[in-house]
């Protein structure tokens, strides 16, 4: 692949998660992504249509416990600008494969150690996936509720992409920067929690300011207006209002015939009203009429797609957000980089083959010595 960091090689011992939601970025800005894994392939691997379907990445695998695999895998990490990995703190070092090994091979190497918790503190050492980071890092405290009164689960991976992944890729790009710059490499503790917590700042932010602690229903953004809510149609599917300004509001209003409380709209005795007012309205018509009618007015509505539509939705079709994948299961669609600066194409080619001999010899080791790694199952 092509695109602003090509020619970066990077390292990655993740198979899932942030680590993976990260590189996966990096891949599709250029850079060459190397899989590492175990020999005999990973215990527990995403289906093979995740992650872009692995476009843009090859494989190497290592039996790390091997000192001649160990030896081998830090010739590779000493001609790659970057490694990332997602053990828990202290595993990678452990193994003779942290950043104090990669850097003596490199000493320009971003390394970046990605966590669910961070590499200090008292959670350093727990198990964790991306609902566990929301939990602690208060996303979930403010999300809608279900009919128990538990909060709602999301239906994305907030946390290992947003929290952890992106964190992840903006921390190495600004290493790297540096690293080139200076010849100095760098740790980099990325905590998915740490960026959940950036994520619900404006919550926390509030508290820590006001003592306020918001909860699901008592803030703008969590529910407290019904200029911020979603709401039924006449179909039984559903549009989503987010008329914060007034003017919004006001043309909102007007659309559905309500135009005498668009000066309402902050009035927190008059919300119950507001709210049943836009239901009654929005289950006149069916979903997509409101849209057709809505779409042009200001009044910030649209629809809540199901999968299947985001799939065709015209907007996104025509922003090149779908790519055909091709490889061993034939020609699929798959998501198309999204990340501004990607170069994005009409056809990919599944990633993921393993080449752990090839990368060797392009790290300088000699023939008989892959060979031999090859032999003793050091590495495949």
């Amino acid at each position: 692949m092509t695109g602003p960091l090509s020619g970066v090689s990077v390292l990655d011992h993740s198979t899932v998660g942030p680590a993976s939601r990260c590189t996966a970025i990096l891949a599709d800005l250029g850079a060459a992504v190397i899989k590492i894994g175990p020999v005999g392939g990973d215990r527990w691997a995403a289906p093979w249509y995740a992650y872009g379907a692995g476009r843009g990445t090859v494989r190497a695998r290592f039996n790390l416990k091997h000192s001649g695999a160990r030896d081998a895998y830090l010739s590779l990490a000493g001609t790659c600008e970057v490694v990332v990995e997602s053990f828990r703190p202290g595993v990678a070092d452990r193994l003779g494969i942290g950043f104090d090994a990669t850097r003596a091979r490199n000493p320009a190497v971003v390394y970046c150690a990605t966590t669910g918790y961070g590499a200090t503190g008292p959670y350093r050492d727990r198990a964790g996936h991306d609902l566990n980071y929301l939990a602690v890092g208060g996303f979930l405290a403010t999300q809608g509720t279900r009919v128990d009164g538990g909060p709602a689960l999301p239906g994305a991976t907030v946390a290992d992409s947003a929290g952890g992944g992106m964190q992840a890729a903006i921390a190495i790009l600004a290493a790297l920067l540096r690293a080139r710059a200076t010849g100095e490499g760098a740790f980099l503790d990325v905590s998915t929690t740490d960026g959940v917590l950036s994520l619900t700042s404006l919550n926390v932010e509030q508290y820590l300011a006001t003592g306020e602690e918001p909860q699901p229903g008592s803030t703008l953004l969590t529910g407290k207006y019904a200029c911020y809510d979603v709401y039924e149609a006449r179909d039984g599917r559903w549009l989503a209002v987010g008329a914060i300004e007034p003017k919004f509001f006001a043309n909102l209003c007007a659309a559905l015939g309500v135009s005498e409380l668009a000066e309402h709209q902050m009035d927190d005795d008059r919300q119950d009203e507001l709210r049943a007012a836009l239901r009654r309205a929005f289950a006149r018509r069916d979903r997509d009429e409101w849209v057709r009618e809505l779409e042009d007015a200001d009044t910030c509505v649209s629809p809540v797609l199901s999968i299947a539509e985001v799939t065709e939705d015209e907007h996104l079709r025509t922003r090149g957000l779908f790519a055909t994948v091709r490889g061993r299961h034939g020609m699929v669609e798959q998501v198309a980089p999204v990340v501004a600066g990607a170069e994005r194409a009409g056809e990919y080619q599944e990633g993921g083959e393993v080449r752990t001999a090839e990368l060797l010899a392009r790290a300088g080791l000699a023939k008989d010595h892959i060979d031999g790694l090859l032999k003793e199952g050091a590495i495949e």
